[in-house]
């Protein structure tokens, strides 16, 4: 059984989260829906005035009230249509903030069953969230509170119109939960296969060789064609139901207002209605069913708000990762670094490790050579994955023991070329306090800071998306120089040197590996100079370590 919330759940806690601003509105759409019946009961009053005889002061002061009452409504919608615009900005800062806090401390498991880039373009959905939560609020919640209002005014009229007012609360019943009964469903099947649709085109869009011979160009024209059959497909499940859904809105409506101009038509002639209250009546009722022309329309768009909070659910849904835990101890000296018996999960997209055992000395300067469980080992060390057997320590620290987000201000680890749109500078500090020397010096030690004096806003130059003026192998030299100047008690690069330019390879590798270099030394890679440059060499084979070099003083 799934553990999300179902989208009707995410509603309530939604509407938790704005009760205060919601009731506002409810208040303001009770207060309009009550100045709503100024106008039937005015004509009422008008008709039986002039059938007792006509006088020109009770129409002045008739008008006069109708006046005042209609400009005190629209008084209130329009601070019912300010209210909503405040809760619409705080509903997209509040789920922006909390999708990026989110996406930042997700726990690194969720990666193997998920591609977060893909899953956030959930967060689109918001803007739906949005307008849909605006047309509700505004003119669905409106509707209700009036047709709601307007019955109880036929009620008093006559036991016959409470009959009618029971009739018209049946059938809507029937309509909205009854014919309706797997619109949710088929909405979010529907938003699923155009999600699986836009998924496709950033694959076609991230793979630009891929489809350039002809037989890969029918293969992804066939495969085009099926998302766009299968979303076809889930429209028409869901236009169904909401097709019956209008279709019976709309008989509904014209049932009703025959059915009233009927009922009432008779009770006048039998004196049990006044010719007045008839009006009045029929001015209440035409108000309320002129919504039932629009059930459809406010259906589309209450199954959207449903959908898209289900969809930007699953993006704040994402396991977290703990903030529990003590502070690492503070100093400044290398890491002591023990694996204990550890063991990783058999799973086809995990790295298997069995019984591993581990000792780096604090200053030691590893290397592993082969095998793909090197990245097992280091997301282990950086706290990204827990052993299901075994401890991992830092300076006879347990990781499980210590809080991972402080943790990592000690520790570094580089893998992929990460960076961010802002400046080169802000991409090494990271909002750290680093001066301006200090940045200077990390991207010296990689071999950037003269390419990056010489562009035109030096350190001030905005990074694109992907990294842009930069390439890819400068890119994957700025991280590396983030990470340097974290001066890091334990730094691991994983297959980094591997990618790094040959020309700026030795003197960065010298670096690495200096004496006075503050930090243990764990790196993965497959290069001879690398593996000469460490103090040990290990290779990793079927979950099992298999030292190649170990120096006798290593421990």
């Amino acid at each position: 059984m799934s553990s999300h919330p179902t989208p009707l759940q995410r509603l309530y806690q939604l509407v938790q989260l704005e009760s205060e601003d919601i009731t506002t509105l409810i208040i303001y759409g009770l207060g309009i829906g009550l100045m709503s019946l100024a106008t039937p009961i005015a004509v009422q009053s008008l008709v039986n005035t002039i059938a007792f005889g006509a006088l020109f002061q009770p129409l002045l002061v008739l008008t006069l009230i109708l006046f005042v009452l209609m400009t005190f409504s629209n008084t209130l919608a329009a601070w019912q249509f300010y209210v909503v615009e405040m809760l619409q900005r705080r509903l997209f800062v509040r789920l922006f903030g909390t999708a990026a806090n989110n996406l930042q401390q997700t726990d690194f498991a969720a990666h193997d069953s998920h591609y977060l880039p893909e899953l956030s373009n959930r967060f689109f959905d918001v803007v739906t969230l949005q307008k849909t939560a605006a047309v509700m609020l505004l003119e669905s919640l409106g509707y209700v509170l009036q047709t709601l209002i307007g019955m109880l005014l036929l009620a008093f009229y006559h036991p016959i119109l409470l009959a009618f007012d029971l009739f018209l609360i049946t059938m809507l019943i029937l309509i909205i939960f009854v014919m309706g009964k797997h619109g949710v469903s088929t909405a979010i099947e529907q938003s699923k296969a155009k999600y699986a649709a836009a998924a496709w085109l950033e694959n076609i869009a991230g793979n630009p060789l891929l489809g350039k011979s002809t037989h890969t160009q029918n293969f992804f024209r066939q495969r085009t064609e099926q998302i766009a059959v299968d979303y076809l497909y889930a429209c028409t499940q869901h236009f169904r139901i909401l097709a019956r859904q209008n279709i019976a809105a709309l008989a509904l409506h014209a049932v009703a207002n025959t059915l009233l101009l009927g009922l009432g038509g008779w009770m006048v002639i039998e004196r049990q209605l006044s010719l007045g209250q008839l009006i009045a009546a029929e001015l209440v009722v035409n108000a309320m069913l002129y919504g039932l022309t629009r059930l459809g329309k406010i259906l589309d768009n209450f199954y959207e708000l449903l959908t898209s909070i289900d969809k930007i659910g699953h993006l704040l849904d994402l396991p977290q990762e703990k903030e529990l835990g003590t502070s690492p101890a503070v100093k400044t000296s290398a890491y002591r670094v023990v694996l204990d018996n550890v063991s990783l999960p058999q799973n086809p997209q995990l790295d298997t490790l069995l019984h591993l055992n581990l000792q780096i000395a604090p200053g030691e300067r590893l290397v592993i050579s082969s095998g793909t469980q090197h990245g097992s080992v280091l997301d282990l060390l950086y706290g990204l994955r827990s052993p299901t057997s075994g401890s991992v320590s830092l300076d006879n620290q347990d990781l499980r023991d210590l809080n991972v987000g402080l943790l990592r201000d000690t520790i570094a680890l580089v893998r992929e070329p990460e960076t961010i749109p802002g400046t080169i500078a802000e991409n090494v500090h990271m909002g750290r306090p680093l001066d301006l020397h200090a940045i200077q010096q990390a991207l010296q030690q990689v071999g950037l800071l003269e390419f990056i004096t010489d562009l035109p806003m030096g350190l001030n130059t905005p990074l694109g998306l992907q990294g842009a003026p930069l390439s890819r192998e400068q890119c994957l030299r700025l991280s590396l120089a983030r990470a340097l100047s974290q001066n890091p008690r334990l730094l691991m690069l994983d297959q980094v040197l591997d990618h790094i330019d040959s020309n700026y390879l030795p003197r960065i590798l010298d670096y690495l590996v200096a004496d006075e270099s503050p930090w243990t030394l764990v790196i993965s890679s497959q290069q001879d100079q690398v593996i000469k440059a460490c103090s040990r060499h290990c290779r990793i084979e079927q979950g099992a370590l298999v030292e190649i070099n170990s120096p006798a003083e290593a421990w």
